[in-house]
């Protein structure tokens, strides 16, 4: 069926034209620190030294962790973070099967090997599907707060304690998110952000990794960073220092002008979260007026979500046409920001998880060796959409976007709930309400 004819009724769209959330605002303060970048002609920052300082000093701030490197990509950041643990040829990882596949990817350059574990309805981590998993090679363990989500942090550090693993924690989704007070990110032997343009800090590309290790740290530079930052951050009485001045064949040096337009970023990532939350609910309650639609991701008294998005679950018993049909008509009716993830793929069906390859290796284990209805469920069945936050500022903007998602869900949810009641107030009313 075409698309054009899915809108409700087959009348005319909502929408005059598509709506997606603008991501990221452009502050004009972020603007001229990129253009002082520029006109500086420092457009390569070799050593630890101004913006990239200053943008490390204030994630590690943010974080309570000593120790902060920015990296030219969140893949590179994984890359850095496993490097600096000691991973290698022969090393095991359990790895979650619902994630973005840079979580685990970066194993292969190593030689070390993701064992792949399901996850709990709500697509995070699973250790209880992960026990069985655990092996005499098994060194690490590496979960996705996904969707901004936390993960059960108290079950998954008793986990890696039973088992003797250190602990990886990609919070690619989670910039800001919390678990029990505690900032995602901090719960481990390192963690990686993701900078790129979609995520909550964005820096068009780039990454960071923090921990509180001086050997993870040191290693990680040696990695990416080779010669002069390396030759001035690295311990020089470690036993790695004499390769400082080559490194080890990588540059994860991230551009400055990325840097520069994402510094500022920080210090409003506390009030952009608490504005996701009431956004977060709204959206909810728009999407759930169908009986069979069920959100996924919302916080909970413990695990405060950075919102990247709100996942919702559809039954295809319930709702006529199931979540593909019900995200047909919402881009039919012009909003595009409803969407199938697709780019999370359960691992275990991509081919290089099936048969895993490596430059420096070759396994002769697999990464496959469980079930995983629950990342198969959730593939089968989830559809999610972004989550405003209200920056200061872009208050009018973020409630034209709330209006477009209120108007086509009152549309799609009157045709597939019959009874449903109309939403009551536009968004910048009820947020002005709930002040």
């Amino acid at each position: 069926m075409p698309v054009s004819d899915l809108a409700i009724d087959g009348g005319q769209p909502v929408l005059d034209r598509a709506t997606a959330y603008p991501w990221p605002k452009q502050r004009s303060e972020w603007s001229e620190r990129v253009l002082r970048q520029l006109e500086s002609g420092r457009l390569s920052l070799y050593d630890r030294s101004g913006v990239l300082a200053e943008f490390e000093d204030a994630w590690s701030a943010a974080h309570d962790l000593p120790y902060s490197l920015v990296t030219n990509s969140g893949t590179a950041a994984l890359h850095s973070a496993f490097y600096g643990i000691g991973l290698g040829p022969g090393d095991e990882v359990l790895c979650p099967s619902y994630t973005f596949f840079a979580t685990a990817a970066s194993l292969f350059q190593l030689g070390a090997l993701p064992v792949l574990a399901d996850c709990r309805p709500d697509g995070s981590f699973d250790p209880q599907a992960a026990a069985p998993l655990v092996t005499e090679r098994t060194k690490a363990v590496v979960i996705t707060h996904m969707w901004g989500l936390p993960c059960d942090m108290d079950a998954v550090v008793a986990f890696a304690e039973e088992h003797g693993l250190s602990l990886v924690e990609d919070c690619s989704h989670a910039h800001g998110a919390a678990y029990r007070g505690r900032a995602v990110g901090t719960f481990g032997a390192a963690a990686a952000w993701s900078l790129q343009t979609q995520k909550l800090v964005a820096a068009g590309e780039g990454g960071v990794l923090a921990t509180r290790s001086r050997e993870v740290y040191d290693r990680a530079q040696l990695l990416g960073h080779f010669n002069k930052r390396a030759m001035k951050e690295m311990d020089p009485h470690g036993p790695l220092y004499p390769y400082a001045v080559t490194g080890l064949g990588l540059k994860y040096r991230a551009h400055p002008l990325g840097v520069a337009f994402a510094v500022g970023q920080i210090a409003e990532l506390p009030s952009w979260i608490k504005g996701k939350q009431l956004f977060a609910e709204e959206i909810a309650e728009l999407f759930t007026r169908v009986d069979g639609v069920t959100a996924l991701t919302l916080s909970t008294p413990e695990r405060t979500s950075a919102h990247y998005a709100l996942l919702f679950d559809v039954d295809p018993e319930r709702v006529p046409g199931g979540r593909d049909r019900l995200v047909a008509a919402c881009n039919a009716e012009g909003l595009d920001d409803v969407d199938i993830p697709k780019a999370t793929s359960p691992l275990h069906t991509l081919h290089l998880f099936r048969h895993p390859i490596s430059p420096v290796t070759t396994y002769d284990r697999p990464c496959v060796r469980a079930e995983f209805p629950v990342a198969e469920r959730l593939a089968a069945r989830t559809f999610k959409i972004s989550v405003p936050c209200a920056p200061a500022g872009f208050e009018d903007e973020d409630a034209q976007y709330m209006d477009a998602v209120r108007a086509v869900a009152d549309k799609v949810a009157g045709r597939l709930a019959p009874g449903t009641r109309q939403s009551a107030a536009p968004a910048s009313q009820a947020r002005k309400e709930s002040r």
